[in-house]
Parts: C-alpha cells; structure tokens; sequence
C-alpha cells in the first residue's frame, strides 16, 4: 500500500508529520476519509478526532478546527490546536461545554460565539477519554 504524508500545523509548531496508509479528517460537515490517490481538495475542518492508521494500528488527535488540503498524497492540515487523544480529558471537555452553554445569546455576534464554544465543545466530548 502506499504512504500518504500528514502535516498537521499549528501557529506554535509543526505537531505531526507523519506516514500513514490511511486516515481520516474531522471535515465541518461530518468525516473525510482519505486514501493513496484521492482527488485534491480544499476544506474547512471541524472540531473533532484526526485519525491516522499505519500498518494496522491507529492513533488519533483532537483538531480545533482550521484548514485540510489534500494534494498528491499529501495531507496539510492547518489548525489552532491539535492535541494526541490520550491527552484530552473527559472532565475538562464536560466543563467547556457546560460553559459553552451558559454563555449569553442576545445578538447575532453573542450567538455565533455561542455556537462555536459548543461546537468545539462537543468535538471535544467525542475525542476526549
């Protein structure tokens, strides 16, 4: 099988750089699975689990939203953060959505926030141990 090479940046450092046979990206509007061979692509992320499988054994990250490009088996994946699941922490990830709720909604602006805390929020609850 051929090796797909996965960037995954953010503003702090290079996080990952890896060869991996498969994976499969937290897209903002469900998952993308990505192959050796797959078209090229530009598309926002969501908030959720980055997994990466290499000779039958898989490992994950968090993603906080951000960028993925896929070019010629290359997978660039720009992102605020991205944290290795062992990681994140179920009770950290309850308390940001708890916050994320009690937030105020009272204009467009407020409710747009709002709406990003739960998303991030929610992505963490399903990356979180």
């Amino acid at each position: 099988m051929m090796a797909i090479r996965c960037l995954v940046v953010t503003p702090e450092r290079t996080q990952l750089d890896a060869e991996v046979d498969f994976l499969t990206l937290p897209m903002f509007d469900g998952e993308l699975g990505v192959g050796h061979g797959r078209a090229a692509m530009i598309g926002r992320l969501g908030y959720g689990p980055l997994r990466l499988r290499r000779a039958g054994v898989t490992s994950e990250y968090y993603i906080d939203g951000g960028f993925a490009q896929v070019e010629n088996d290359v997978v660039s994946v720009l992102t605020s953060r991205a944290v290795p699941i062992e990681e994140m922490k179920r009770d950290a990830a309850e308390q940001a959505l708890a916050d994320a709720l009690a937030m105020p909604g009272g204009n467009a602006d407020s409710l747009a926030l709002r709406q990003t805390a739960l998303m991030r929020a929610r992505g963490m609850l399903r990356s979180s141990q």
